[in-house]
């Protein structure tokens, strides 16, 4: 089953979503942030996906956030409208956490064009977060992709409900 298949049956237009794949970039890296893996009993992986070096989320648009595994897989962590601010203005909420103060600044001290993103939350896929798992298409260092891509595929490790899986 494709991510497409999965969202259409979830009542989501899948061509109106995109899908991206977070990383820790190892120049971001600290003592106890060495990947992105580091930020999930936290949740930081939303503060994380908010800094951008340029505009590469876009603005106002619907976004499936998910976290990068080994052998090419990623995990669904949220379903967010993402918001732009203007280049460089960084939310309180970023700034002032102190858990990732040292990851913020080794963002800004290497982002040639940093941009912020607000986020909200959208309903729908809830239930999925942290366990669907999704192949994600070569090559690995494009992180953002419709979600209408063929090559975004169910893993058969997902934890899908009985409906969804029936789909498949």
């Amino acid at each position: 089953m494709t991510l497409a298949e999965l969202l259409r049956a979830r009542g989501i237009d899948p061509a109106s979503v995109f899908a991206y794949r977070n990383t820790l970039d190892p120049r971001d890296a600290v003592d106890h942030i060495q990947s992105i893996q580091d930020l999930v009993p936290t949740d930081h992986v939303r503060v994380y996906e908010r800094m951008q070096d340029g505009p590469r989320l876009g603005s106002d648009v619907s976004m499936l956030s998910f976290i990068g595994e080994p052998e090419g897989r990623a995990r669904l962590m949220g379903y967010r409208r993402m918001f732009a601010r203007r280049p460089g203005i960084a939310p309180g909420d970023i700034v002032y956490d102190y858990d990732v103060a040292h990851l913020f600044h080794n963002f800004i001290s290497r982002a040639k064009n940093p941009v912020f993103y607000d986020s909200i939350d959208l309903p729908g896929l809830d239930d999925l977060f942290g366990s669907l798992v999704v192949q994600w298409p070569a090559p690995m260092m494009v992180k953002r992709r419709p979600c209408t891509h063929p090559g975004l595929v169910i893993a058969p490790e997902s934890m899908l409900s009985k409906a969804d899986a029936l789909l498949s």
